[in-house]
C-alpha cells in the first residue's frame, strides 16, 4: 500500500495542500479540556506516529483508545477519522467524521473529509448536502474541487471561475478549474486552461491522464486517486463502544426543540424506495399570518418518487487549493439541478398561504432561500390544498439528503416527483 495522502505519481504539476494533508494529523477543536490529560495525549501522539510511518492498523487501535478514554473530544474523533480514512475504511471515517463535527461543527477540514468519503462510498448527494450547507467554512477551492467529485462538474466551473479571477490565484485553482472544465466534457476550455501552468510537452500526457480518469468504474476510483488510499476489502465498522452518547456533545444541555404538529396533517405518499415519512406541514412561526394547512388525500401513484439513479462520479487528480472566501449571495437561488425531485415542505388552503409559510419557513431555515419556491394545487377528497416545496436538485438522493438534514434539524418534509409545480412569485428574497 502506499502511504497515505501520498500522490504516488509525479506527473502532476501541483502537490496537495490543505485538502488532504490534514488528513495525517489531528484538528486543533476540542470540546473539553479533558483532553489535555497526558494518557490520552500519549495514546493520539502515538497514533500520528503511527500514520506518519504507515502503520495504519497501530494507528486505528491508538485513536480508538484515545477516544474510548475522551469520549467528548473533537480533537481525538477526527483524528480516529483520520486512522481509518489512512486505511481505506470509509464507512467508520464517515461515522468518526460525523461524531466530530457534532461536538465541533466548525472544523473544515473535517467537514471536507467527511464529504469525500461519503463520495468514496457513492453518497453524492449527502455530499453536495453537506458541502452547501458548510460553503461558508469552507475554502472555496475545495469546495469547487468537492463539487466535481461529487458529479456537480458545473456548479464546480461556477465556483472555481471566481476563485481563479481572484488576486493571488495560483497554479493549483487553475489546475482544478481545468479539470472541472473536462468534466463537463469541455476540453478546448479545459487544456486553455491548463496550458497556463503546465508545460507544453506534457500538456497532451495530463489531458490524456484526465481523460481515463473521467470515467471511473467504481465511486472510490476518484478518492482513491486522489489521496492515494487503497480502500478496504471489508470495513467492519466503528465500535459500538465508541458511539458518541447525547451528552458528549456541545448541545447536550439544550433542550429538544418541540414542534407542535399542524391541527391536519397531510397523509403519507405513496411508498417509495426511499424511506419516506407521513407529510405533516411544518407550524408556522405566527399563526395568525399562516392559518392551520387542511389535510390532502395520498398522491396517486403517478407522483410518488422514482428510484434513485447513480451518478457517474469522475476522478480526481493530485490538487490543491488556495485559501480564499467565497461570497455567496445568500437570498439568491442558487441550487438548479434539473432533477424532477422537489422536498415538500406543507399544504395549506390558499396560494397567500402558501407565500407567507416560505416566509416564515425560511426565516426558521435559511438555507432552504438556495432552492426554489414551488407551488401545486391539488384537489382531495376533503378540499383543495396548495403544496409548498423546493426545487433544484441535481438528483432524488440529493433530494432525500437534503430532506433528511431539515427533518435532524426539527423540520417536516418528504420528497416527491414534479406533479403541476410551478414556481412561486415573491416580490423580493
Amino acid at each position: 500500500m502506499s502511504k497515505p495522502f501520498r500522490f504516488a505519481s509525479a506527473a502532476s504539476l501541483v502537490a496537495v495542500a490543505t485538502m488532504i494533508a490534514g488528513c495525517a494529523v489531528p484538528q486543533s477543536h476540542a470540546s473539553s479540556s479533558s483532553a489535555a490529560t497526558s494518557g490520552e495525549v500519549g495514546l493520539a501522539t502515538r497514533a500520528m506516529a503511527a500514520l506518519n510511518s504507515n502503520d495504519i492498523p497501530a494507528a486505528i487501535d491508538f485513536a480508538e483508545r484515545a477516544v474510548e478514554k475522551t469520549p467528548d473530544d473533537a480533537t481525538f474523533r477526527a483524528l480516529l477519522g483520520n486512522a481509518y480514512f489512512a486505511g481505506g475504511r470509509f464507512a467508520s471515517a464517515e461515522a468518526a467524521f460525523r461524531d466530530s463535527l457534532a461536538i465541533d461543527p466548525t472544523q473544515s477540514q473535517v467537514i471536507l473529509k467527511l464529504a469525500l468519503v461519503q463520495i468514496a462510498q457513492g453518497k453524492n448527494g449527502e455530499a453536495v448536502t453537506l458541502l452547501s450547507d458548510n460553503d461558508n467554512l469552507v475554502d472555496p477551492a475545495d469546495y469547487g474541487l468537492a463539487l466535481a467529485l461529487a458529479g456537480r462538474p458545473a456548479d464546480a466551473v461556477s465556483v472555481l471561475e471566481s476563485v481563479a479571477r481572484a488576486p493571488g490565484a495560483d497554479a493549483r485553482v487553475r489546475q482544478n478549474l481545468a479539470l472541472a472544465y473536462a468534466f463537463t466534457g469541455d476540453w478546448t476550455e479545459a487544456r486553455t486552461v491548463a496550458a497556463q501552468d503546465v508545460p507544453a510537452d506534457q500538456l497532451d500526457g495530463r489531458i490524456h491522464q484526465w481523460m481515463q480518469l473521467a470515467k471511473p468504474t467504481h465511486a472510490f476510483d476518484q478518492v482513491a486517486a486522489l489521496t492515494g488510499v487503497v480502500p478496504a476489502t471489508v470495513d467492519p465498522g466503528q465500535p459500538v463502544k465508541l458511539a458518541l452518547r447525547k451528552s458528549d456533545t456541545r448541545q447536550a444541555q439544550a433542550a429538544p426543540v418541540q414542534v407542535p404538529a399542524p391541527a391536519f396533517a397531510e397523509a403519507a405518499p405513496v411508498p417509495a424506495p426511499q424511506p419516506q415519512i407521513a407529510e405533516v406541514a411544518p407550524p408556522p412561526a405566527d399563526p395568525a399570518r399562516v392559518p392551520a394547512e387542511v389535510a390532502e388525500a395520498s398522491p396517486a401513484p403517478a407522483f410518488a418518487p422514482a428510484p434513485a439513479v447513480a451518478v457517474n462520479e469522475p476522478v480526481v487528480p493530485q490538487l490543491a487549493s488556495i485559501t480564499v472566501k467565497l461570497p455567496v449571495a445568500r437570498n439568491a437561488i442558487l441550487h438548479r439541478g434539473k432533477s424532477n425531485a422537489v422536498v415538500q415542505l406543507g399544504a395549506y388552503s390558499s396560494r397567500e398561504r402558501v407565500a407567507a409559510a416560505w416566509e416564515q419557513i425560511t426565516k426558521r431555515y435559511p438555507k432552504l432561500r438556495a432552492y426554489a419556491p414551488m407551488t401545486a394545487r391539488f384537489d382531495g377528497p376533503k378540499g383543495t390544498v396548495y403544496r409548498l416545496a423546493i426545487k433544484g436538485f441535481s438528483s432524488q438522493q440529493e433530494a432525500v439528503a437534503r430532506c433528511s438534514v431539515l427533518k435532524g434539524n426539527g423540520g417536516a418534509c418528504f420528497v416527491r416527483n414534479v406533479a403541476g409545480d410551478a414556481p412561486i412569485q415573491l416580490a423580493s428574497r
